[in-house]
């Protein structure tokens, strides 16, 4: 359900209109002006104490009132039945056994009007306390401006101030001369209130606002001290309005005023739909930040994959390097700490880093070759790289291990003995020899350089890539 607010109309506002009269004496004759401490007047002027009602014992005595909302709800008691009519809609012979003698909040927002008709039998009343009005709109703040704010009401004629304790505020503006008034501009307000007085010897004034004038009476035997002189609700909050009060009455006949109160909307915010909110600009930086802090980690993953890229390139190309050319050196990283010889008995040796895998049977040569291989194996080397500085003996494999039956190919000898050492560069991008030499060309002095080539690749263990690959001494 939407959100609504209201606005409490009191019985001893003049913009009720009651018939036969506003406040007599006898309840049998039409309305009479009572208090729940004072009870009836029993002198003019005198001020009430308590919770007012107007009562009635006349049948047919009614209460009428114009009003703009969505919804009304009459207070007061009754021991009678009555009729209640709203915008034409006749609702006959009702009753109440509560303080509400009837409700309606389903009306269409707009001006509406009701009359409340009694229709007491003997020794039957109707008491009528005030009228809740309804509006379904956002609650509003209000903007209380007192009558000695000259600088919001313009007083023209003959005015004066005075005070009186039971005045909220205590002072009040009044005059006593025919044509006197009071006016102000204002805007923004979707519904204004004029508080003043009612008294006897007070008279007839009018109201004007935007040119549409309204007669009113403020004459009572009572003396009441602020209540409701005019309302008007359903206004534009974007236009400007002009209120003029003026003393109507015969000169001598008072119009007294306490304050204006304009209700105006709560200065509404805009929805993140439809305003470009701190939320938005937040949310644009944090996608901003994340998509640069993609960029950043996928710059320096691509950047690390790159390098490592290039890492492993240089090696496989200076492992190929060395194993196809004769004169080819690996000078990327440093070698192996731990020196150690190859042989029948420690074959299965191995740093730490390079665990020992076995990768096949016997290579086929004959027994010869392979024993001048083993006693010319990798000869000691020396480095300053700390986590390579270990020798472990990993595994019980052996050059001679037929675990599996698949054979490592042999590498591609060189074209001839005289072939220049060529870089890591040279080498992958130039073509294989398209032409195998015989062994039988192949000097001895090479077939030894190929034959420790051999026995330096066979179980050869599984690299780190970012292990260096072992050197072979010329």
């Amino acid at each position: 359900m939407a959100t609504s607010w209201n606005i409490t109309l009191n019985d001893t506002s003049p913009v009720f209109t009651y018939y036969p009269y506003y406040d007599g004496f006898g309840t049998g004759n039409g309305w009479q002006i009572w208090y729940s401490e004072t009870g009836y007047n029993t002198a003019f002027a005198n001020p009430g104490v308590g919770i007012s009602a107007h009562i009635t014992s006349l049948p047919g005595a009614n209460v009428t009132l114009s009003f703009y909302g969505t919804g009304i709800e009459l207070h007061g008691t009754a021991n009678c039945t009555f009729d209640v009519t709203v915008d034409g809609i006749f609702s006959p012979s009702l009753s109440s056994s509560s303080d509400v003698l009837y409700s309606s909040q389903t009306l269409s927002e707009g001006t509406h009007s009701f009359t409340l008709t009694a229709h007491p039998t003997s020794g039957q009343q109707l008491a009528f306390e005030n009228a809740v009005i309804y509006i379904e709109q956002a609650i509003p703040q209000m903007a209380s401006y007192s009558n000695t704010n000259t600088t919001f009401l313009d007083y023209t004629g003959n005015w004066s101030v005075s005070t009186d304790t039971h005045v909220p505020g205590s002072f009040f503006h009044f005059t006593e001369t025919t044509g006197s008034s009071v006016s102000t501009t204002f805007g923004g307000s979707s519904a204004v209130v004029l508080q003043g007085i009612v008294n006897w010897g007070n008279w007839q004034y009018t109201v004007s606002l935007n040119g549409t004038q309204s007669v009113l009476n403020a004459s009572s035997f009572w003396f009441i001290p602020d209540t409701t002189l005019f309302y008007e609700g359903g206004l534009d909050p974007t236009q400007n309005y002009v209120l003029n009060i003026a003393d109507t009455s015969e000169d001598g006949n008072k119009l007294a005023i306490n304050s204006v109160k304009l209700y105006q909307p709560q200065p509404t915010t805009l929805s993140s739909s439809s305003k470009p909110s701190n939320t938005g600009e937040i949310a644009g930086a944090i996608v901003g930040v994340v998509v640069l802090l993609a960029f950043v980690v996928g710059f320096l993953f691509w950047r690390r994959s790159r390098r490592l890229k290039t890492v492993i390139l240089r090696r496989d190309s200076n492992l190929l390097a060395n194993e196809i050319l004769p004169r080819a050196r690996a000078t990327q990283f440093p070698a192996l700490a731990t020196p150690y010889t190859i042989s029948s008995a420690t074959a299965n040796i191995r740093p730490e880093k390079f665990p020992l895998v076995p990768i096949g049977r016997s290579i086929g040569v004959n027994d010869s070759l392979r024993e001048r291989v083993l006693a010319r194996g990798p000869g000691s080397v020396t480095s300053s790289s700390g986590p390579y500085s270990e020798a472990s003996n990993n595994t019980g494999g052996s050059l001679s291990s037929s675990a599996r039956s698949r054979q490592r190919p042999l590498p591609t000898p060189p074209v001839s003995v005289s072939s220049p050492a060529l870089s890591a560069e040279e080498v992958y991008h130039s073509p294989r020899p398209s032409r195998l030499v015989s062994p039988g060309q192949i000097p001895d002095s090479e077939v030894d350089r190929i034959l420790e080539i051999i026995a330096s690749r066979i179980d050869v263990p599984e690299r780190n890539p970012s292990s260096p690959p072992p050197q072979y001494r010329s």
